[in-house]
């Protein structure tokens, strides 16, 4: 089986964390079963200039058509956006900008499925080129481009017409099932597969592993700290966990945020406005492989997001052993199943935040027991969900 992977979100060499579940959950699949894969991950066009215009858009710029450095090709076509303006165009424009490229491709050695990832604008560019090619089209729904992008009365019809497109529908989550049922998707097309972890990165480690974690990241051994991982932006509720930091009123708790993103600034300032700064450690982005350190050195996991699908974030917290105090929103409460595994809040506030982390810093938690219900969650789990999903659709 030829399968192409059709998305924006894929890691490149300028962006290198981007997408990471997308790419694990393929290379689980393709490692498992042995089928040819080959990868479309547009960007947006930009020119390359020589200055620095935006850290995001001299990034696009610069990402190379073609990458194969982790044994398959990985090409990424250029498309047109017009930002804040335009987005109803975005899927039209995705298609004309990728189309050659995957003609091409298919040219060569056909393709029997495209694994296409984002209802939209991702979706109906796979669809109309899949549609063009007579190729089957599986969809995975990711979280924003449902709970979101189904509420724009210019964008709706778009999702509905790549469900109808669409050969199957996958879900990462219970609730994003349940939106895209309630939008119009049939309930035949639906499979709900979750994300994964990688069990040889995320896993249970000896007490000691904390102390050396520790030392080589430069946190100190005599505090609490408190971590969260993710892009530096408002929905992840990174400066609500600053605000409850000043709210808890204990020298002995550190915030940590690993990640990058647009709100850095905003955290920062933040931070000095309530006099926690020396509290407050934004290490920036991080590769996956150096995660666990960080996970290791952790006393408790935090995630204020304010919508989510299945956060894999949370999943490979818990892998390590981390109790997790977020909201309940999206599978988060799946994920977060018994009291036992952590806190899930209904308030998204700065002071539920507080009160609940007063509460999980007094607690002892099982962190083995916690570990083994999150290594359950792997990909090669994942990979074998999916085998019947493509399957299904190859040859109609």
């Amino acid at each position: 089986m030829h399968i192409l992977t059709f998305t924006t979100l894929f890691p490149n060499a300028r962006q290198p964390v981007h997408g990471l579940f997308i790419r694990n959950r393929m290379e689980a699949f393709t490692r498992r079963y042995g089928h040819k894969w080959t990868v479309v991950a547009p960007v947006p066009w930009f020119p390359k200039l020589p200055f620095a215009v935006s850290p995001m858009y001299d990034a696009y710029a610069r990402v190379a058509a073609k990458e194969e450095d982790r044994g398959y090709p990985v090409y990424h076509p250029r498309y047109l956006v017009t930002p804040v303006v335009g987005m109803k165009q975005y899927g039209g424009w995705m298609a004309q900008g990728a189309a050659a490229t995957v003609r091409r491709i298919h040219a060569q050695t056909p393709i029997d499925v495209i694994d296409a990832h984002y209802a939209y604008p991702d979706g109906t560019a796979a669809c109309r080129i899949g549609k063009e090619l007579g190729i089957p089209v599986v969809l995975s729904a990711r979280g924003t481009d449902l709970n979101l992008f189904t509420r724009m009365p210019d964008i709706l019809p778009r999702i509905q017409a790549n469900y109808r497109d669409a050969a199957r529908l996958i879900c990462v989550s219970n609730g994003l099932a349940k939106v895209a049922l309630a939008t119009g998707a049939e309930a035949a097309k639906i499979s709900v597969i979750g994300n994964g972890i990688d069990p040889a990165l995320f896993h249970a480690l000896p007490p000691q592993a904390a102390v050396e974690a520790r030392r080589s990241l430069g946190l100190p051994a005599d505090k609490r700290i408190l971590l969260s991982v993710g892009h530096l932006v408002e929905l992840k509720g990174f400066h609500l966990a600053i605000e409850a930091l000043a709210a808890l009123k204990r020298d002995d708790v550190i915030f940590v945020a690993v990640g990058e993103g647009a709100q850095r600034h905003g955290l920062e300032a933040l931070a000095a406005r309530l006099g926690v700064t020396d509290k407050v450690r934004l290490p920036g982005a991080v590769k996956q492989p150096d995660l666990p350190k960080w996970y290791a050195a952790a006393d408790l996991f935090t995630l204020m997001s304010s919508r989510e699908g299945w956060p894999n974030v949370v999943t490979e917290a818990q892998a390590m052993g981390l109790p997790v105090v977020a909201t309940r929103v999206g599978d988060i409460e799946d994920l977060v199943s018994v009291p036992d595994q952590g806190m899930l809040l209904e308030e998204r506030s700065a002071g539920a935040l507080a009160t609940a982390l007063d509460g999980a810093l007094g607690r002892q938690w099982d962190r083995d027991a916690i570990a083994k219900a999150g290594a359950a969650r792997t990909w090669e789990a994942v990979a074998e969900r999916l085998e019947p999903v493509f399957r299904s659709v190859v040859g109609r």
